[in-house]
């Protein structure tokens, strides 16, 4: 953007003023300028820096109050000095680094005891070096009240000694001389004086016959002078001398200091810009807390939503009675076409469209709520108020094309045109046909456009373009009184006869102008008036309905935790029903291994006593089970999956961690989950051995004893004669711990190696 069109625009949506009121709440004089030079920001990093840093100064102030700014003392005096090498500060600036880096220590330590510190904050405290020894070789050399101490160096100690005894001796000796007989007529006031560096005593003006002397000064009416007796001119000659000895040596140690201090110049500046920065973020912060605003969403494009936006001027002006607006514009809306009845808000609109936009991009905080959604543009153009100049000898329609012009000339595309009462000047119906031309061209270049009119070929516009939307100043149709805010997607009427006997009008010169009034102006008036109306009720009705979805929503959502809740309820007590039969059928099983034929029908009966009891469920019938479902095997109690199903057979191969088994369909149950209101299904049953082997190679050896358990007792429920167990070699660990095992059984009749393979053993059963 130029800088000419730039101070055009930021004149025009109020934003130099603005400055000035952010300027208020700034609590030193290091920052005038850097309000005053406060911008839009060219990138998205920038912006979201500052506003960081504004919310890191926030959290102090709203939990603490205001940071201690107020006591900094500008020292870019001091700086400047000394830059310069030869340059010797003086006591004042000494004074000012002095109180600086007090003040910089007190302002550290205050936010040292911050409860939330952002990065920045983080930042200020760390960059804040309280340079212990600067301050305190200042103190030593100099007081509070500015006066060099004696101890600043031996020389000094030395004459200031020596002026103290001549200055006495001096005293002493004037009292002599007034108290004398011959010398007491001639004293006009008994006390001594100094005059011109030198000591004397106020005589009358015949005093030359009593004593010689030398007349220093006199009385303003010359009644008294004040003389020099020729006794105590060597003394004052004396403490004239050693003063000047003072004084160039209180020059000498200033030197001195300043050659010290310089070294420390950097470091000074430095902590000086982050005090500066700091007072412009806390400023910023302080206004952003005085104005209730909160940190926009900044994105590089999309759509513009603030809700209940307030001018600052506004809420100046106002108050608290300051009526909010909210500013709406979609992504793929380029043009926005506010309309309404004059008095009505559109301009104040426009303007806080401009301003807080602006606000935003330069990092600020913008007064609204919740978290408004803008876009950052490469720049804003403005044009309102009355261009008219007449030293140019331009009217008042030709100004206002000739600053579009400007605008249009110098926009590179992207950028937010705000023009207010476009086309205003001329006659209506070439006026909107400029208008429209104006509005397509920079949405051409791929501007937003935001207009304020008057006219209604423009509102129509506005109406029919895709990428164009209507906004209204709403007013209240009974009381003729301006509602200040804006109604999208209608357009609005300007009503300027009603208006205009609202503001005192004669009812004559109303009627009359009724009269002049084209039937079609009514005609399409009321349509406007019409279609807002039903804009708004179709408005309400969406209102109601989406209030009506979000009710049964959040009810459908308090069913769903009730039935997840009961069915977790249902599980955990499947899961404990299941646990005590597994507990039980362990015992069965180990029972069964233990006991004759006749004990193992007891267990039979006992178990299917238990799974009379226990089983609630239907089993899914075998013919429904298919290759890949994942079932679980009755005969073993756990779990795997259906690898092939042998239709004609009955059978279905098992694949249960490790091992693969074929078993009838008739043992094997689909896994699912139990319905709601019914206990998990629990099968007991003992299957028939169709392969008399097991393999259990890379099994632990808890794991493997249980898995030959399992198929021992299954072998003898059924009468199979005997088992293979395949173990392998190995170690011999795993073959010694299952022979072991099996030998403390009774029901075993023989143990023994397969003669072709030593990595099995046969078990034969009685």
């Amino acid at each position: 953007m130029k800088p000419f069109m730039a101070d055009k625009t930021f004149e025009y949506i109020d934003y130099l003023r603005l400055l000035e009121v952010i300027k208020h709440h700034s609590s030193t004089g290091l920052i005038n300028e850097k309000i005053n030079d406060l911008r839009p920001l060219p990138t998205l990093a920038g912006i979201g820096e500052r506003q960081d840093r504004i919310e890191a100064v926030l959290d102090v102030i709203r939990l603490h109050g205001p940071v201690p700014l107020g006591d900094i003392p500008d020292i870019r005096k001091a700086l400047a000095g000394l830059a310069l090498a030869e340059f010797t500060l003086e006591i004042p600036d000494f004074l000012a680094v002095g109180h600086f880096l007090s003040a910089c220590k007190g302002v550290a330590a205050f936010l040292r005891k911050a409860i939330k510190k952002g990065a920045y904050v983080e930042s200020v405290i760390e960059g804040i070096k309280a340079l212990p020894e600067v301050a305190a070789r200042i103190r030593k050399t100099i007081n509070e009240e500015g006066f060099i101490e004696d101890s600043a160096s031996y020389e000094l100690s030395r004459i200031r000694s020596g002026l103290y005894q001549h200055k006495e001796r001096a005293r002493r000796s004037l009292e002599r001389i007034m108290e004398r007989d011959d010398v007491r007529p001639v004293v006009q006031d008994n006390y001594i004086a100094v005059r011109n560096g030198r000591y004397v005593i106020p005589l009358k003006p015949n005093y030359n016959q009593f004593f010689p002397g030398i007349v220093h000064d006199y009385s303003h009416s010359l009644k008294t002078s004040f003389v020099e007796p020729v006794e105590t001119m060597e003394v004052n000659n004396t403490i004239s001398v050693l003063e000047k000895e003072e004084k160039e040596e209180e020059k000498r140690i200033l030197a001195e200091l300043t050659r010290w201090v310089r070294r420390y110049a950097n470091d000074l500046a430095a902590m000086l810009g982050v005090i500066a920065d700091l007072d412009l973020h806390h400023c910023l912060a302080a206004f952003a807390a005085a104005f209730d605003c909160v940190r926009p969403a900044v994105a590089a494009g999309g759509a513009i939503e603030i809700k209940e936006a307030v001018n600052p001027f506004i809420r100046l002006s106002k108050g608290e009675r300051a009526v909010p607006i909210d500013i709406v514009v979609g992504e793929d809306e380029q043009a926005i076409i506010i309309s309404g009845p004059n008095a009505d808000g559109k301009t104040v609109a426009l303007k806080t469209t401009g301003l807080l936009l602006a606000m935003a991009a330069a990092g600020m905080y913008i007064p609204a709520k919740a978290t408004p959604r803008v876009c950052l543009f490469p720049g804003i153009y403005a044009v309102m108020g009355d261009e008219q100049d007449i030293s140019m000898e331009l009217s008042t329609f030709t100004a206002h094309v000739e600053a579009i012009k400007g605008v249009y000339e110098h926009s590179r595309g992207g950028e937010l045109v705000l023009i207010d009462e476009i086309g205003g000047g001329t006659e209506p119906q070439e006026a909107s046909a400029l208008s429209m031309g104006i509005i397509d061209a920079f949405v051409e270049k791929g501007c937003k456009v935001m207009v304020t009119t008057h006219l209604n070929l423009l509102k129509a516009y506005g109406a029919t373009r895709p990428f164009a939307i209507n906004a209204a100043t709403d007013f209240d149709a009974r009381t003729m009184q301006p509602l200040y805010r804006l109604v999208y997607g209608a357009a609005g009427v300007s009503n300027a006869l009603k208006v205009a006997e609202m503001y005192g009008l004669p009812r004559e010169i109303v009627d009359k102008s009724a009269g002049y009034l084209g039937k079609q102006e009514y005609v399409l008036n009321d349509l406007i008036q019409g279609l807002e109306a039903e804009t708004k009720a179709a408005g309400e009705e969406r209102r109601k309905a989406a209030a009506y979805r979000e009710e049964m929503r959040k009810r459908l959502e308090a069913v769903r935790l009730k039935r997840d809740e009961y069915v977790a309820r249902t599980e955990e007590r499947c899961r404990a029903m299941v646990a005590t039969l597994e507990t039980q059928l362990d015992e069965i099983s180990r029972e069964m291994a233990k006991k004759d034929r006749e004990a193992l029908r007891s267990a039979r009966e006992k178990a299917s006593a238990l799974k009379s009891r226990l089983t609630r469920e239907k089993k899914a019938p075998a013919s429904e089970i298919q290759a890949g479902d994942h079932v679980r095997v009755r005969t073993i109690g756990k779990e795997g999956y259906v690898a092939e199903i042998d239709g004609q057979k009955g059978m279905a191969e098992i694949v249960v961690g490790n091992m693969r088994m074929r078993i009838k369909k008739d043992y094997v149950d689909l896994v699912s989950r139990p319905a709601a209101e019914e206990k998990a299904p629990v099968e007991v049953n003992v299957g028939e051995i169709d392969v008399p082997e097991i393999n259990v190679r890379g099994l632990r050896v808890d794991e493997a004893l249980s898995e030959v358990d399992r198929l021992v007792d299954r072998a003898i429920v059924h009468g199979t004669p005997s088992v293979r167990i395949l173990h392998g070699i190995g170690t011999g660990r795993l073959m010694r711990a299952i022979r072991e095992h099996l030998s403390d059984a009774g029901h075993i009749k023989e143990i023994k190696y397969d003669e072709k393979n030593s990595g099995v053993t046969i078990v034969e059963l009685l």
